[in-house]
């Protein structure tokens, strides 16, 4: 009996075993070393994603690729965690679901994504989250749950398993993340 692996299934699982390696090792704070496995498992990711149609998610992948080369170059062995406000945090939460709308309309009326707004919110958040995460801002981690969350379901749609169980994991991450890093700021 012959196993056939499908290439999509092949690049799905180093995508997700790279991803997760980057998140662990970003969490154990071996920077700047995690940036290579993020390069890696992004450009997997974009490929993987354009395949499956789920256009925003893989423009989202190649920015991720842009910003493992960004956190390689610009980290050094002083990275310091900070806390910001929620009033801070107000701007990027406007602006993102701005952001999500009319990313979901380009979506809906220019391709044939199956999914638009859910791929747009999970895009748009990410790229702030992404920000916020390579400049150590704690909160990173409460962006990350509410997109883990919604990006199970994105991938479980589209039949990605592996990527759902791998968001499913992140979500567990983020969630030890914040949990970790709030426990440095308490007295």
């Amino acid at each position: 009996m012959k196993i056939r692996i499908s290439t999509d299934r092949f690049l799905e699982f180093f995508a997700v075993v790279l991803s997760l390696l980057y998140t662990l090792l970003y969490l154990r704070g071996v920077i700047p070393s995690c940036y290579y496995a993020a390069f890696f498992g992004s450009a997997l990711f974009t490929w993987l994603c354009w395949r499956r149609k789920i256009y925003a998610e893989s423009f989202l992948q190649l920015f991720y690729v842009g910003l493992a080369v960004y956190g390689y170059t610009h980290t050094d062995d002083n990275w310091v965690i900070k806390e910001t406000t929620l009033s801070a945090h107000l701007p990027y939460l406007l602006a993102g679901g701005v952001l999500t709308v009319f990313t979901g309309a380009g979506l809906r009326r220019f391709t044939d994504a199956r999914t638009p707004f859910i791929d747009a919110f999970t895009t748009v958040f990410s790229l702030i989250a992404t920000w916020f995460m390579i400049n150590y801002i704690v909160e990173n981690w409460l962006y990350w749950i509410v997109i883990d969350a919604v990006s199970i379901f994105l991938y479980a749609f589209r039949r990605l398993w592996m990527s759902a169980v791998l968001f499913f994991i992140y979500l567990l991450m983020a969630i030890d993340g914040y949990v970790d890093t709030i426990q440095w700021f308490t007295p």
